[in-house]
């Protein structure tokens, strides 16, 4: 298979993981918890063991790419890529359960919630589709299962939250965003020091989605799930 016929395939699998995943629920029902604690797990570890070290070298490529434009912290500027997509997701889901816990108390659909909510994993699942396309350091296989595996669990939370609203139009608006990403990454080209900052934002959102759905109020999380899911896709990323 040629590159082009790489990145479709894989940016085809992981819209698959909102159109196919309700399907997953029965074969995974004997302990949901567990393999959403395990997607968890691999998440983080691909952000710490390959995104991080991939955010040094972007930072790197922006320092030198940028060096004669006077522009400030150049040398901060994909970490600081990372912290603001860290505490805009954060501040995101901070703002959808204030929402949620106020119509709740109306009495009231909680449609603006998942207007909202869905709305920003939209742009989210555009970005990681794009980002598969452009992506570097991190074998096209290993990111495709690291993000795949992270986006079921997305759509296993949006199922648990919203049910019969989300499967009859949100996991197609998500898998929709996912191929607009994937085909923007295709047609378009980026130049170094904007996909390097793209690069450290995704990492944050990865990381403080990951943390989101492990970490639920109710303490749902399962640590063991979650260090097996995290320790495995290690080994396989260092033995590589």
């Amino acid at each position: 298979m040629n590159g082009l016929s790489i990145e479709l395939a894989a940016i085809s699998v992981l819209a698959c993981s909102f159109v196919f995943g309700r399907y997953l629920r029965t074969p995974l029902s004997w302990a949901p918890r567990r393999w959403l604690s395990a997607a968890a797990g691999v998440s983080v570890a691909y952000v710490f063991l390959r995104a991080l070290p991939e955010m040094s070298e972007a930072q790197d490529v922006f320092t030198r790419v940028t060096s004669n434009r006077g522009l400030p912290f150049p040398e901060h500027r994909v970490y600081t890529a990372a912290l603001i997509g860290f505490l805009l997701f954060y501040g995101f889901e901070n703002m959808v359960s204030q929402s949620g816990a106020r119509e709740r108390a109306e009495g009231e659909p909680a449609q603006l919630t998942y207007r909202l909510q869905l709305g920003g994993f939209a742009a989210y699942c555009g970005l990681v589709g794009y980002l598969m396309v452009h992506q570097r350091g991190l074998p096209t296989l290993l990111y495709l299962i690291a993000m795949a595996l992270h986006f079921l669990a997305v759509n296993h939370s949006f199922e648990r939250e919203y049910g019969p609203t989300y499967d009859h139009g949100g996991r197609w608006l998500l898998a929709a965003a996912v191929v607009g990403g994937g085909a923007a990454g295709i047609f378009t080209s980026m130049s170094e020091e904007l996909l390097a900052t793209l690069l450290g934002f995704n990492s944050g959102g990865v990381v403080i989605n990951s943390m989101i759905m492990e970490l639920p109020a109710e303490k749902e999380g399962r640590f063991w799930a979650f260090c097996l899911g995290a320790v495995g896709y290690s080994l396989l990323l260092l033995l590589i």
